[in-house]
């Protein structure tokens, strides 16, 4: 199924997900969750607090999505993380070999890299990235500095989404919720969901830490939920249900 902002299928899927608005609350409150915190761990290295609090098991008892096989991994992997003291140096160090460098990096965290013929940085998928974001009165915070289409902002976009759509929920509009949700359904089907899978798994594979290996799979977990519960025509359950 491919899905545009504006053709039938994604109006079908809309009106599926809008016809019961509490399931719908609970499934945008659960992504926007994953995401928005995904996309912290994808942006920059964690500062020591941040990364202390996203191992405590307390708050990952708590993840939104921790009846999926791969986030149910990721999480298992952030505890082992914490068990074993993985230091502040040592998982920045694996950040920079992952995504930053200055030697080739392990994992390119754009998509334009991984989607264009010649692999290359600020082509046309950043640009449709940025289209994207502006369709939403929203641009990228180093806009013409540094790529649109990171992955961190295009998770975080994602949630943003989500965000507005539990607004429009809450405030009863129905024309804000309709037009939010279209454009989280193209986006996710035609950039995020298209190659952040692989992004995630590779980043699993090679990273040096049970930290950065966790963070791939909970973001592997959750784009297949995404795509099973706000993509797939066959009803799923909201999270948690």
């Amino acid at each position: 199924m491919h899905l545009s902002a504006t053709d039938g299928p994604v109006d079908s899927r809309v009106a599926a997900l809008a016809s019961d608005t509490g399931a719908l609350a609970q499934t945008l409150d659960a992504f926007a969750a994953s995401f928005g915190a995904l996309a912290g761990l994808l942006l920059a290295a964690p500062v020591p607090d941040v990364q202390n609090r996203v191992r405590e098991p307390e708050l990952l008892a708590q993840w939104p999505l921790k009846e999926q096989p791969d986030c149910q991994r990721g999480i298992s992997l952030l505890l082992e993380s914490g068990a074993n003291a993985e230091s502040v140096e040592v998982i920045h160090r694996d950040y920079n070999e992952l995504y930053v460098g200055p030697h080739r990096v392990k994992v390119s965290p754009y998509e334009s890299v991984h989607r264009s013929a010649e692999g290359l940085l600020f082509d046309e998928e950043t640009l449709q990235v940025r289209d994207a974001y502006a369709g939403f009165g929203l641009v990228a915070p180093k806009l013409n500095k540094e790529p649109d289409d990171h992955l961190g902002l295009e998770l975080g976009f994602v949630s943003t989404l989500c965000v507005r759509g539990l607004e429009a929920i809450e405030a009863k509009d129905q024309s804000v919720l309709v037009g939010t949700l279209r454009g989280l359904l193209a986006f996710l089907d035609e950039h995020l969901l298209v190659w952040a899978p692989d992004c995630f798994a590779r980043t699993e594979k090679v990273a040096t830490t049970s930290f950065y290996q966790g963070v791939g799979a909970l973001g592997s977990g959750t784009c297949l939920a995404a795509e099973a519960i706000l993509l797939s025509e066959t009803h799923q359950p909201s999270p948690g249900r």
